[in-house]
């Protein structure tokens, strides 16, 4: 246990009731969101009819796992095509108790699980080589290992994951079915997702900007 890393999800005056594990180089800033975004009243509120949730770029599933868990959800899947993920997700199921199904896949080539009633992502932001080269440059990291993993939270070279995505999402879903896109417009502008998108479904779109940029993301929802 010593090398596990806990992100509390339902913290009491004297304890957590549901803590999610991972490893530190797995973690691409979930917590951050779940704060800012996900873990908001109006999301929850939004979604509460959800009955299951699928994770895309899980990592180590903290937005499904918080999103399971508050929302009293049925299943919970976690989707990721770094494999090690998996360890951490099944170490919070078996921590708490509770099942998960775990697919790995490069967007949704591989995955074989079920239709669900929501789809959420934290995806990479960079799409071409240097938006990551100035990655690396103003976060001074100087290790290959470290500049490597960063590559895999933090890129999808030429747009092709989200370009899966895109194309592919509709099928997943339920009847009741969604899907949260979460994007960082100073990389992916809103036309970026929206141009390559069916025009009929039902979208909704949030803006969570602050005063000198700290915070400058936006959600798509798409509603089959």
């Amino acid at each position: 246990m010593d090398n596990w890393l806990k992100y509390c999800i339902d913290r009491r005056p004297l304890d957590c009731g549901f803590s999610v594990y991972y490893r530190g180089e797995h973690n691409g800033g979930g917590p951050f969101f779940i704060k800012h975004i996900f873990g908001k009243k109006e999301f929850l509120e939004e979604h509460k009819d959800c009955k299951s949730v699928l994770e895309l770029c899980s990592g180590p599933g903290f937005i499904g796992w918080y999103l399971y868990y508050h929302l009293k959800m049925d299943e919970a899947h976690f989707l990721d095509i770094h494999k090690p993920v998996a360890e951490d997700i099944k170490m919070t199921a078996d921590m708490n108790s509770r099942e998960f199904n775990f697919y790995h896949s490069d967007g949704f080539k591989n995955y074989t699980g079920p239709k669900v009633d929501l789809i959420v992502m934290n995806p990479p932001f960079y799409f071409n080589q240097d938006q990551f080269e100035n990655h690396v440059k103003y976060k001074g990291l100087d290790k290959e290992t470290i500049i490597e993993n960063d590559k895999r939270i933090t890129l999808d070279l030429g747009f092709n994951l989200h370009n899966n995505l895109l194309s592919n999402f509709e099928k997943h879903l339920t009847d009741n079915g969604r899907i949260v896109f979460l994007e960082d417009r100073q990389f992916i502008p809103r036309h970026m997702i929206e141009s390559k998108v069916n025009q009929d479904l039902k979208v909704t779109y949030k803006d969570f900007s602050t005063k000198g940029n700290k915070l400058d993301y936006y959600t798509l929802t798409y509603y089959k």
